[in-house]
């Protein structure tokens, strides 16, 4: 596999210096957003830099943080989003939903990214 899932599993795409693609597409038209890295449902959790926005600037500590700031990789378990269809076997998904009543409106928190990579490829896989 690769793509824009596997790029965030191996380097993150939110945080230190970086915000880069996040939307996953499908082979059947799915798609869902997977972030990684600083202010995101991930692990390890790296501290929420502000460097990308006020150039060299501290990071912001929140006592939560399982890396530095400038981690880069790999990542066990990432946050997804607003999937454009009910992520499936909904009893496994359901309890990673922020809203569980709402599913594809809602974001996925510390999903393990084995799961991950088995819903994409459920869809045939990224384009």
């Amino acid at each position: 596999m690769s793509g824009v899932l596997e790029a965030t599993i191996m380097v993150g795409n939110r945080g230190h210096r970086k915000r880069t693609e996040s939307v996953v597409v499908c082979v059947d038209g799915f798609t869902v957003s997977v972030i990684a890295g600083g202010g995101t449902y991930c692990s390890p959790k790296p501290a929420l830099c502000t460097c990308a926005f006020q150039g060299e600037g501290d990071p912001i500590i929140s006592g939560v943080d399982e890396a530095p700031h400038d981690y880069h990789g790999p990542y066990l378990s990432v946050e997804l989003g607003f999937p454009s269809q009910r992520p499936e076997p909904w009893e496994v998904w359901g309890k990673y939903a922020e809203d569980p009543d709402a599913p594809m409106n809602t974001v996925y928190g510390y999903v393990p990214v084995g799961l991950v990579r088995a819903l994409i490829r459920s869809h045939g896989g990224e384009v």
